[in-house]
């Protein structure tokens, strides 16, 4: 079962900080995949003209099985230069923290949270299955004819 819903935050001086945090799910459930993606981000009508309004995004990644925090800029915006952008950036599988690093805004992150959800655990699924059946009855038999293409094999 496939899940969107529409995430969007508002960054700005009084609050410079937005947190996106994976939501939680019934134990029934087993989480496949989730990710965010940023659609777009804008600056809003109050903005300062001449300020750059810099978005950074801060998320943990594994790098050799070690968890590090990586910081980027993913958003610089100025009225008069370049007030949207539509970056359609992922962050897969984890939490993703929004700041607001240069500027007073408001700037506006807005995307969708996908979340590919099942009852069961795809390996375990397979396993179950796998033990139910014969290894014979994966065996070929030896009175099947070749595979012909949709050709017959009998000769005129």
């Amino acid at each position: 079962m496939e899940s969107e819903s529409f995430y969007g935050v508002t960054l700005s001086e009084k609050e410079p900080i937005a947190q996106f945090d994976v939501p939680e799910i019934p134990e029934e459930y087993i989480v496949h995949s989730h990710k965010l993606i940023i659609k777009q981000i804008s600056l809003g009508p109050e903005a300062k003209s001449g300020e750059f309004n810099v978005v950074q995004a801060e998320t943990n990644v594994n790098d050799d099985g070690e968890k590090k925090t990586v910081k980027i800029p993913i958003a610089v915006l100025k009225v008069g230069e370049t007030r949207s952008l539509r970056p359609n950036v992922e962050f897969p599988n984890g939490s993703v923290t929004f700041k607001l690093v240069q500027g007073t805004g408001p700037v506006y992150v807005c995307g969708k949270a996908e979340m590919n959800l099942g009852e069961y655990d795809d390996g375990q699924m397979y396993e179950e299955y796998s033990d139910d059946e014969d290894d014979s009855e994966l065996e070929p038999e030896d009175e099947c004819s070749p595979q012909t293409n949709g050709k017959s094999n009998k000769k005129k």
